[in-house]
């Protein structure tokens, strides 16, 4: 008996102490305009945080995924403020949007020829994918395989229609440091963000274009299998950005960490 519960404890604690906390960096280089950013993560139990830095050192801004409130913070560092968006808040907004766009609508039909013209002018400007005709999702091509970063891994290019908007360079989660601890949490962050995704899907034309396939980078990782350690965007043709995993490891994190830091002032993001 004193075996048994031995080898249980043994096997319990084998378990607990699998799981750890995980630090991670990323950079990136825009090609044109011609600047470098670095991107760093922090991943402990299913929450998830990353820190933005502009030029590779000046702390832009921070996300943070909080898994256990299901909710996401989006921090800025220059004016020391923070938004919680959760799905109450979502909705509360979809609702704004969706009666603002009615009235638009019917400005529309009120206004003369030349007055919407101005209209759809100034609201292009604002919201891009107005007056697109059609919406044409990504899709993922396997290419072949590579190395990249010290890993190998499989290449797939992103193509909208006849054209390819990006590479990725896929790697297995298992063989990156903390990657299955970095695959759960990111994985339930695109589900999340799908969620919230469906509060503006219902509205139709412009509000309901802006969350889509691209935009939403989490919800590629489903759709890969693994963890892109390299990603190139391309632009009418031409290398636009490059993003490159530079490292990982198991850390120990203090859960403060994955919050707003002390003295941030909470902003509202809904109407009130």
């Amino acid at each position: 008996m004193f075996k048994i519960l031995a080898a249980l404890i043994l096997t319990l604690s084998f378990a607990f102490n699998s799981f750890a906390d995980v630090v991670f960096e990323m950079d990136q280089k825009q090609i044109n305009p011609e600047a470098k950013h670095k991107t760093t993560g922090m991943v402990q139990g299913n929450n998830f945080k990353m820190d933005f830095y502009e030029n590779g050192t000046e702390l832009d801004g921070a996300m943070i995924y909080r898994g256990d409130k299901k909710e996401m913070i989006m921090v800025n560092h220059k004016d020391k403020t923070y938004v919680v968006l959760d799905q109450a808040t979502m909705n509360e907004l979809a609702s704004v949007m969706s009666e603002a766009m009615s009235q638009f609508e019917q400005a529309m039909k009120d206004a003369t020829p030349k007055e919407r013209e101005m209209m759809e002018k100034m609201m292009k400007g604002k919201m891009p994918s107005m007056g697109d005709s059609g919406y044409v999702e990504p899709v993922l091509k396997k290419v072949g395989t590579g190395k990249a970063n010290g890993y190998s891994c499989t290449k797939y290019d992103v193509f909208r229609g006849e054209v390819k908007i990006s590479q990725h360079c896929v790697a297995p989660w298992g063989s990156i440091d903390g990657g299955n601890e970095m695959k759960t949490v990111m994985l339930e962050m695109a589900q999340f963000m799908d969620q919230m995704a469906k509060s503006f899907a219902k509205n139709k034309g412009i509000m309901g274009q802006q969350v889509q396939f691209e935009n939403n980078v989490f919800n590629q990782l489903r759709k890969l299998n693994g963890f892109p350690v390299q990603t190139i965007d391309y632009m009418n043709g031409e290398m636009e950005s490059e993003s490159n995993f530079v490292s990982s490891k198991k850390a120990k994190l203090n859960p403060a960490d994955l919050e707003p830091p002390a003295g941030y002032k909470r902003q509202s993001m809904g109407p009130r």
